[in-house]
C-alpha cells in the first residue's frame, strides 16, 4: 500500500479527497481514505444502544448492516493525535491511502491553502508538505496545483506517494 496526505485549514480538504478517490477509482486504483475529524466529535449519539455500552465500558464496538460495518475503539491513551500508522495497518490492502488531515504523519502531503485563510502555511516549515493546491495563484519554489486540477494531483499522488512502513495495531 501506499500513503500520501491531504491537509490544510480549509473546506477545500474535503472537496478535494471526494474529487481525488472519484478520480483514481475510475482508473481502476482502490483507495481508502482516513479522516482525522476533531475531537468534539462523537460518531454516537447519548440514548442509542452503542453509546451505552461504551459509557457501560466497552472498549470496541462494531455496528454493522448489510451494507457497511464500522468499528469504534475508545482511546485509553492521552495524546493529542492519533498515529497514522496503526490505522493504516488496520485497512484492508489497497493501492493508495489518503490521509486527510493529520499533519504530523510522517508521509508526503499536499497542502490546501484557500483564498481568505490567514493561516501559516506548514508548507513553509515541514518538509514532507511537497505541494500546495490552492483556489489563489501561488508563486513558490514547491509545486502548485489549482485546487481544480484533480487529473493534475492525481498523477502527482501516484508518483510521490510513500510505501506504507507496517505498524503493529493500536
Amino acid at each position: 500500500m501506499k500513503v500520501f496526505g491531504i491537509i490544510g485549514g480549509c473546506r477545500g480538504k474535503a472537496g478535494l479527497v471526494q474529487g481525488l478517490v472519484r478520480h483514481l477509482t475510475a482508473k481502476g486504483l482502490t483507495v481508502s481514505t482516513i479522516k482525522r475529524v476533531g475531537d468534539d466529535l462523537d460518531l454516537d449519539r447519548p440514548g442509542k444502544d452503542t453509546y451505552c455500552q461504551r459509557e457501560a465500558g466497552a472498549r470496541q464496538i462494531i455496528v454493522a448492516n448489510s451494507f457497511r460495518w464500522a468499528l469504534m475503539h475508545e482511546r485509553t491513551d492521552l495524546f493529542d493525535e492519533p498515529e497514522v500508522e496503526p490505522l493504516v495497518a488496520r485497512l484492508d490492502p489497497v493501492d493508495l491511502v489518503l490521509v486527510e488531515g493529520f499533519r504530523l504523519a510522517p508521509y508526503p502531503k499536499i497542502e490546501v491553502v484557500m483564498a481568505g485563510s490567514d493561516r501559516r502555511r506548514q508548507q513553509l516549515d515541514d518538509p514532507t508538505v511537497i505541494a500546495l493546491a490552492s483556489d489563489l495563484p501561488l508563486e513558490l519554489p514547491s509545486d502548485c496545483f489549482d485546487l481544480g486540477d484533480i487529473t493534475g494531483i492525481a498523477r502527482f499522488i501516484e508518483r510521490h506517494a510513500a510505501r506504507f512502513r507496517a505498524a503493529v495495531p493500536a
